[in-house]
């Protein structure tokens, strides 16, 4: 081909040509550092990168994934800690009543996904470094004002401010990962990037048990109060850790962590393999967009996983409560739900780790959708012992790896096209939350607990259709990769004056 590259077979991604490798790929001298061995031996660098390039994705990893994980970790942190508030002594303070709770998470979720793309222009026109991490400060001042809340209505506001300052943690972050690494680098971080919100939900359940334990009357504040002043703490120092740290996109500043020359490497690599990182949307990209099937597959998979997560976290913690203080105390409603939340993250490292040893995102997608459709069917049934209830439960938590595989798969699909992949992105995340954000008034109502019968049944159905949609985009990416070989080929023929369309003529018969 004349510009000199070739696509690996179901990636899409071009290998950059030889002398752009020369320039990268020099050889470094010095012994390589013991701690860049490691990540090699492990798998996290590709055998074949050269030191100097290991020791730049090294840095970048530790400026980007650092804060972007624990924004998103304090992002989860802050959504479990209002239901583990509720549980754990807010309700009879503030005096909730009904399905106050549900509309409470219903107004974080209307903010934040009201806001969530209109946040994914603002964050291409402004530097990333200094927007994302204000968000994240507004959002732990708007957490802190949570823990004096005295009415409901105060909770209503807080909810909003800290939905609207969170939009951008996940969107924003992916971003900044498409913007500095390959797309082969990508699923592995984006995987990691995704266990820090579990990680949050978990940690935010023995979070507000150690509070409820052990601050619960200082200073006159209930414990459910100390748990949002410990979320503030935790926010904040976040914050100034991303004013410091945290990149920009490659084209408009060079980071605190990278040398000029590391930054002129890491410029470099990514010629051929990403768009500009110059982002600017305009309508017309709403209509490419549309005009494709990414944007409706992979928005419709990560709305049928939102819808399917759904009753591993409220509903799991209200059936709790129900049961509260007879047969659970108030330290094992908060701690209970994490050990569906620790499947999650098993299963989410698990399946990146299957993910790329195979190749592809649709078996261990399929593998971890069974395993949740099991625990489903066991609370359709629900005879089945207090002990076969709480399996149902945590089997919930398998739900959890289709994040990272939905969102690495739409990334790797749409590698080559910068703007195509801000708009999906984006668009799978708040559609899928503002979707699922109304439905859980209806489908799971603080009312309604210790069982949703018809809910239960419905989830069943989605279940299986998110089965179906697992399948429809491994069909539909194999199909355009096959396109993109055969158009390849077509175009070598052309430069070899015949002889490549007929060698792939004759390979087809």
């Amino acid at each position: 081909m004349s510009n000199g590259k070739r696509h690996f077979a179901g990636r899409g991604e071009p290998v950059e040509a030889p002398a752009m490798s020369a320039v990268i790929a020099t050889p470094v001298a010095r012994k390589e550092n013991p701690w860049i061995r490691f990540w090699t031996f492990i798998g996290w660098f590709p055998s074949d990168m050269s030191s100097s390039e290991k020791v730049l994705v090294m840095k970048l990893d530790l400026s980007i994934l650092v804060f972007g994980c624990f924004s998103f970790f304090t992002k989860y942190l802050d959504q479990q800690s209002i239901t583990n508030a509720y549980v754990s002594g807010m309700k009879e303070e503030i005096g909730l009543l009904g399905n106050e709770l549900n509309y409470l998470t219903a107004t974080f979720w209307a903010s934040y996904c009201t806001a969530m793309i209109p946040t994914c222009y603002f964050i291409t026109q402004y530097p990333a470094n200094i927007v994302l991490p204000s968000l994240e400060l507004g959002w732990g001042l708007a957490t802190f004002g949570l823990a004096w809340a005295q009415n409901v209505n105060t909770l209503y506001a807080m909810r909003f401010f800290v939905g609207l300052f969170e939009c951008a943690s996940f969107t924003g972050t992916i971003y900044i990962i498409g913007s500095w690494y390959k797309p082969s680098e990508t699923a592995r971080r984006v995987a990691l990037f995704y266990v820090s919100s579990p990680l949050g939900t978990m940690f935010a359940g023995y979070l507000q048990a150690a509070a409820y334990t052990n601050l619960n009357g200082v200073n006159g504040l209930s414990g459910w109060r100390w748990l949002f002043i410990i979320d503030t703490i935790i926010t904040l120092g976040i914050a100034l850790f991303g004013f410091t740290f945290f990149p920009d996109i490659p084209a408009r500043r060079k980071p605190l962590l990278l040398s000029h020359a590391e930054h002129t490497l890491a410029r470099k690599r990514l010629v051929g393999y990403t768009a500009p990182p110059g982002l600017e949307l305009s309508r017309s990209i709403f209509k490419h967009v549309l005009g494709r099937w990414h944007s409706y597959a992979f928005v419709l998979l990560w709305t049928l996983m939102d819808l399917n997560g759904q009753i591993g976290g409220q509903p799991c913690s209200l059936y709790l409560k129900a049961y509260s203080p007879s047969v659970y105390s108030v330290v094992r409603v908060s701690t209970l739900p994490t050990i569906g939340t620790a499947c999650s993250i098993v299963g989410a490292l698990l399946a990146g780790i299957a993910a790329d040893r195979i190749g592809n995102f649709w078996m261990p997608a399929m593998a971890t959708t069974l395993l949740l459709m099991v625990g489903t069917i066991m609370l359709v049934v629900w005879n089945i012992g207090e002990t076969g209830r709480l399996v149902a439960f945590i089997l919930q938590g398998f739900v959890g790896p289709i994040s990272p595989m939905a969102m690495s798969w739409a990334t790797v699909t749409m590698a080559n096209d910068a703007e195509e992949r801000a708009v999906v992105t984006a668009s799978m995340n708040s559609i899928g939350q503002a979707i699922t954000a109304g439905v859980q008034v209806v489908m799971y109502p603080a009312t309604g607990a210790p069982r949703w019968v018809s809910s239960f049944k419905a989830n069943l159905g989605l279940n299986i259709v998110q089965i179906l949609g697992i399948l429809a985009i491994a069909y539909l990416a194999r199909r355009e990769t096959d396109t993109k070989v055969t158009e390849t080929d077509m175009e070598a023929a052309i430069v070899t004056g015949g002889d490549g369309l007929q060698d792939h003529d004759q390979k087809v018969l």
